[in-house]
């Protein structure tokens, strides 16, 4: 006759037979399964990880654990508890946080033992893109991008600075495309990619630099969308990058960047973005890093003189863009006056006539409007051809 075993014992030869491990008097005292993390687990520091400070003391225990795998490109990461929704979290705050994690794909396979229906612990394997040797001939490629990025920056600069040379350079050497992915690789060593990879070489260029900055995802035009939150000499505002660049909104490379999309308000971004709830974020309230403002291109009323003045500063500089915005309530009053009135190539000319020495100028004065925002750009005729497709043109 064969006697039964005990419970316990019974139960410690399964768990063996199932995970072929040993299991400490914790795992024991939880029926064999892992021991839930420490809820006031504050987390390893690793710089700024804006999606991490949001998780709970749990979650940041997988997202240590996790990230550690990924890290090491480890085939299968185990011995996580075994919560499904807590590990997808964590993975999902791992991808926002690490743009420089460019050979995870961001995507993988949770796997959960079970005994009798319980859970006893999960497994995670990560889809890569690529192997060790790919990893690092790839990484070379990136840090050579980086490095003439930074180039364009001057010493010393200041946070503001410092993002709109990120901003400015990946536009100048970036086109907007579909690709597989938002990997920073698809910019970085592809020259083009979604809006996803955009907003993450902004965030790891700017990571590099040492300005706080995360990536956000919400929808625009109605489609998922991704940009910045990033924090400008210690004040919070919006970067939209693949909005900066003119091959996005159907213009070309001979426009410069949309700067209407670099230091907003959390008002101003609302305008024309939804931000989703997945990650909170801070009210961003205050224009010091606007760029109109910041500049001296924002406008409360029509001021004639003014805009006189920056296409006389623009021609003797040899400068072709010039953008600035008005006050929505002075927007349609200045457009009346400069479109419809014929003000525009009248300003154009005093400026012109205020130079020390002679500017030539060839073609039409062309230009693009954003009534959303209040903007406008003026492409000043300094070449033969425009160049450009334009909204209007003023000969």
């Amino acid at each position: 006759m064969r006697r039964a075993l005990p419970p316990l014992l019974a139960l410690v030869l399964a768990l063996a037979l199932l995970t072929g491990c040993e299991f400490s008097l914790e795992r024991l005292a939880h029926g064999g399964a892992l021991p839930p993390p420490p809820e006031d687990y504050t987390g390893l520091q690793d710089g700024f990880r804006y999606t991490k400070t949001t998780l709970t003391g749990q979650e940041r225990y997988l997202y240590d654990q996790l990230l550690a795998g990924l890290q090491n490109q480890e085939e299968t990461i185990g011995d996580l508890y075994p919560d499904t929704e807590m590990i997808q979290t964590a993975i999902d705050a791992i991808d926002r946080d690490y743009p420089e994690l460019f050979w995870f794909s961001g995507t993988g396979q949770i796997e959960t033992t079970l005994l009798a229906g319980k859970p006893l612990e999960a497994a995670y394997t990560p889809v890569y893109t690529m192997d060790q040797a790919q990893r690092q001939a790839t990484q070379a490629q990136i840090d050579q991008w980086a490095a003439d990025c930074f180039a364009t920056i001057p010493q010393g600069a200041s946070d503001y600075d410092k993002a709109l040379g990120v901003f400015t350079y990946i536009i100048q050497h970036a086109d907007y495309q579909v690709v597989d992915n938002n990997s920073i690789v698809n910019i970085m060593v592809g020259g083009a990619g979604l809006c996803g990879c955009y907003a993450k070489t902004t965030q790891y260029l700017l990571g590099l630099l040492g300005v706080d900055t995360a990536y956000i995802t919400g929808q625009a035009q109605g489609e998922s969308h991704a940009w910045n939150l990033a924090w400008l000499d210690g004040t919070p505002c919006w970067i939209d990058t693949t909005w900066g660049d003119p091959v996005f909104t159907g213009g070309d490379d001979s426009q410069g960047p949309a700067y209407e999309y670099f230091g907003l308000t959390t008002d101003d971004l609302l305008r024309t973005h939804t931000i989703d709830d997945k990650v909170p974020v801070p009210d961003c309230t205050s224009n010091s890093n606007n760029y109109f403002f910041r500049n001296g291109l924002y406008f409360s009323a029509t001021d004639p003189d003014a805009l006189t003045a920056l296409f006389q500063r623009a021609l003797a500089a040899g400068q072709r863009q010039v953008s600035v915005r008005y006050a929505d309530a002075a927007y349609p009053a200045a457009c009346a006056a400069l479109f419809d009135q014929g003000q525009l190539n009248t300003l154009l000319g005093r400026a012109r006539e205020a130079l020390d020495s002679p500017v030539s100028l060839a073609g039409s004065l062309w230009y693009t409007r954003n009534e959303t925002m209040g903007t406008l750009s003026f492409l000043l005729p300094l070449s033969s051809s425009p160049g450009a497709t334009p909204e209007g043109s003023a000969p």
